[in-house]
């Protein structure tokens, strides 16, 4: 039978054993916070363009001189990633003392007209990124209208830009408005002044309607000022009268 008065040596081995983790655990804080071992000297910041490397920092929360070991990289991100210029960003710790911040910024796809008339840059997923200003530029196709609001009418007027994109006919760079309205769908205005009539769903057929139009009236000489593939027929078509030539005379 066991001597219930003799030394307890199991409850010292782990008496001893907690005070030689706790001591352990005092002096790698010790080490961290006071030596400066894991001391954070350098935040390097890569893939910005337009957001400056101090708005980066400052929404990271990171600080010279602080820990690299007491943050947790998800809640940088998640900070950095409210900057609505901001696509995707990776922050990694390159130890002991340096942080590295990789972003990708969003690409201007559009700009909306707001209520007051204020242009405000969006991107290809309808993100709104901020508002316009000349030192971006402000020759993009515009989006007005109190469609705007209806997520699946903006959607598809953000699909005709991206057909727009790859276009042999009627690009990117030939739409100057897209006018959506709640009651009347989708309109695009061009820059020589063609509107196109859409109204809603179904925009890749409507869209493969309006190339075919187009090339045709190419092939014929003809250049439309109006078209509606708004129902399931073919399409209506306007074409411009052709400019008269100097001199020209009747009779």
């Amino acid at each position: 039978m066991e001597d219930k008065k003799g030394f307890p040596y199991r409850k010292a081995v782990i008496i001893i054993s907690a005070f030689f983790v706790a001591a352990l655990l005092a002096a790698s804080s010790y080490v961290t916070l006071h030596l400066g071992l894991f001391t954070v000297e350098e935040v390097d910041i890569n893939g910005n363009k337009r957001i400056v490397g101090r708005e980066i920092l400052k929404r990271s929360g990171l600080r010279e001189g602080e820990s690299s070991i007491f943050f947790f990289d998800k809640q940088v991100e998640d900070e950095i990633r409210k900057n609505p210029w901001i696509k995707k960003v990776t922050v990694e710790k390159d130890f002991p003392k340096k942080v590295r911040i990789t972003v990708e910024e969003e690409e201007v796809y559009c700009i909306m007209l707001s209520e007051s008339g204020k242009p405000l840059y969006m991107s290809r997923t309808g993100r709104m990124l901020g508002t316009g200003n000349f030192d971006l530029g402000l020759d993009f196709p515009v989006l007005i209208g109190d469609g705007i609001g209806d997520p699946e009418l903006l959607e598809e007027a953000l699909e005709i830009l991206e057909l727009s994109k790859n276009s042999a006919v009627l690009k990117w760079d030939d739409i100057s408005e897209v006018q959506l309205s709640s009651v009347y769908g989708i309109t695009v205005f061009t820059n020589d002044n063609r509107r196109i009539e859409f109204d809603k769903d179904d925009i890749v057929v409507k869209w493969d309607k309006v190339e075919r139009i187009m090339k045709h009236s190419k092939s014929l000489g003809l250049v439309e000022s109006y078209i509606n593939v708004s129902s399931g027929s073919m399409g209506v078509v306007d074409f411009k009268k052709p400019a008269v030539k100097s001199g020209a005379q009747d009779g």
